[in-house]
Parts: C-alpha cells; sequence; structure tokens
C-alpha cells in the first residue's frame, strides 16, 4: 500500500486545522478519471481533474480534516477507482500531498464546492 507524505508549513495550519465540508447538495459521475459535478447551490456543472472529485467524494456525509480527506482519497481500504489508483501512483512517492490537497481544496471553495469550517 503506498504511503502518503505529509509536510506542514506554519501558514497551513488554520487550514489544516479545521474541517472541510461539501457546500450544499452535490451530484456527480466520473469518466475516464474526470467528474463532472453539478452543484444545487449555484446551479453550475463543472469538469473535475481525478483529485478535485476523489476530494470531494471524501467530504460526501461529513465534515472532515486534511489528514482524513487525504486518507479516503489516497489510502483507503475499499477497492480503488481507476482515478484512485492513478492518484496514488502519482503522489505515493514522497512529497508535499498536504499542500496539494490545499490547494485542491482551496479550488474548490473558490467554486462554491467546499467550504472551511475552522474548529
Amino acid at each position: 500500500m503506498a504511503h502518503v507524505h505529509y509536510v506542514v508549513r506554519p501558514h497551513d495550519f488554520n487550514a489544516q486545522l479545521g474541517r472541510w465540508t461539501l457546500s450544499g447538495s452535490i451530484e456527480w459521475r466520473e469518466w475516464d478519471g474526470e467528474f463532472v459535478v453539478w452543484a444545487e447551490r449555484t446551479a453550475a456543472t463543472y469538469l473535475l481533474s481525478a483529485i478535485a472529485g476523489e476530494t470531494l467524494k471524501a467530504m460526501q456525509g461529513s465534515a472532515a480534516y486534511l489528514d482524513e480527506i487525504a486518507a479516503r482519497v489516497f489510502l483507503d481500504s475499499a477497492p480503488p477507482s481507476a482515478a484512485t489508483a492513478a492518484l496514488v501512483d502519482t503522489f505515493a512517492e514522497p512529497g508535499d500531498d498536504a499542500q496539494d490537497l490545499l490547494t485542491v481544496l482551496a479550488e474548490l471553495e473558490a467554486l462554491g464546492l467546499a467550504r472551511a469550517e475552522l474548529t
């Protein structure tokens, strides 16, 4: 199983301490590692990358901390989808996975699909 490595920077503390959740109801479909997402709140449709789509799926049902999202995206014990398997291959090497997820979460927040709840 792949290992996810985290790099924590001081300016990331607020985002890492807060929980992330979906901003309203969304529906999605996955095809060949891309996600088409419809957001009820904005009545808009988005085409997302595999990591963005898997990140949204990881927040489904409840708010989650960054490490919980990373575990769901990269290390979930369920059989991985093709998109997740590709993500594990891409991000399994030592690197800045936490920062990558924070970047994706910030982009999802800018689109109105996710939001941070500081705890």
